[in-house]
């Protein structure tokens, strides 16, 4: 059998002098919160900003299909391989640093990378006290996700928080700029790697408090969403933005579709706008069952429902 013909841009990839491991074929499955999906041509776990700053302007060179994933909490991955690069960023993007303040302000800042899991930053906020994004401890992502996302829970959300991002764009780049510089809006910002904005860090501004009350409220927080969600079993969180003055899980729930089962996905039980792995299932599947909410939804109340999920698809830039 003739051995396998690499992409040319690969050769020259292996000749980049990074600190980050490659890997060919890599399966994708380990890579988002479903828990599906086919193999990549290469996966890159980028350590550091000089590599991410070598590797951007290389794929923008030699135009290279490519996509940033986080922990993929709001990802579809396609069964079929994916034949570009995918970054995985890790190492020196896993970051948490108190920034010290010359004046008592009632805020407490926290320098983070884009790669620090959501759970890890509300775990060092609680041993700290310091409070208000206490709904970042059920979010299955990491910072950079939910600021590019601007994601959010019980009334709050990241763009709330935010007092500065640090940024990298195609050319390998650095910027820093103020959050109110930048658009921010429900399950939106501008920060979009896959747009070509690559968030590196953040900083912070929480609310001073005590530890047991910052424990406490992140404690509700997640027993609220150990009681009102599928937390055992695969998923990419909510599936669908809440269209404005009402919540896609009724208008899913009300449309009979709670429950409903393609292959090996299920609309869960126990809530609406989560889609679930019943332990096989495919991209197909999931997707399938994506549009059949958007038409029965759409059939019913005149509500074209609005995906919260990203489906991974080819990046290219000229």
């Amino acid at each position: 059998m003739p051995d396998e013909e690499l992409p040319e841009w690969l050769e020259y990839l292996e000749e980049i002098p990074l600190d980050s491991r490659l890997r060919r074929k890599e399966s994708l499955k380990r890579f988002n919160t479903w828990r599906i999906g086919g193999s990549a041509e290469c996966v890159i776990d980028v350590v550091n900003l000089k590599d991410l700053g070598l590797l951007l302007p290389f794929i923008r060179k030699n135009r290279i299909p490519w996509f940033i994933i986080g922990k993929g909490s709001n990802l579809l991955v396609p069964d079929k391989t994916w034949p570009g690069i995918i970054i995985h960023l890790s190492g020196d993007f896993k970051c948490w640093e108190p920034i010290e303040e010359k004046f008592n302000s009632g805020k407490k800042r926290v320098s983070a990378g884009s790669a620090l899991a959501d759970v890890t930053f509300a775990q060092k906020c609680v041993s700290h006290g310091w409070g208000g994004m206490e709904f970042l401890i059920g979010i299955p992502g990491t910072i950079g996700g939910a600021i590019a996302m601007n994601a959010g829970a019980h009334g709050a959300e990241t763009a709330d928080f935010l007092d500065e991002i640090e940024w990298m764009d195609m050319d390998g780049i650095l910027h820093s700029t103020p959050k109110d510089k930048l658009e921010f809006r429900y399950r939106y910002s501008e920060l979009n790697g896959n747009l070509g904005k690559i968030i590196t860090r953040a900083v912070l501004a929480l609310n001073e408090s005590d530890p047991e009350t910052v424990e406490k409220k992140t404690l509700e927080c997640q027993q609220f969403r150990m009681e009102k969600q599928p937390y055992n079993q695969p998923s990419c969180g909510s599936v669908f933005k809440n269209p404005p003055g009402d919540y896609a899980a009724r208008l899913i729930e009300t449309s009979g579709l709670k429950g409903k089962i393609k292959g090996g996905a299920q609309i869960s039980p126990k809530q609406a706008n989560f889609i679930v792995n019943l332990g096989n299932a495919s991209s197909d599947d999931i997707l399938s069952l994506i549009n059949t909410v958007r038409e029965t939804v759409l059939k019913n109340y005149s509500i074209d429902l609005m995906p919260e999920v990203q489906i991974l698809q080819s990046t290219v830039y000229s």
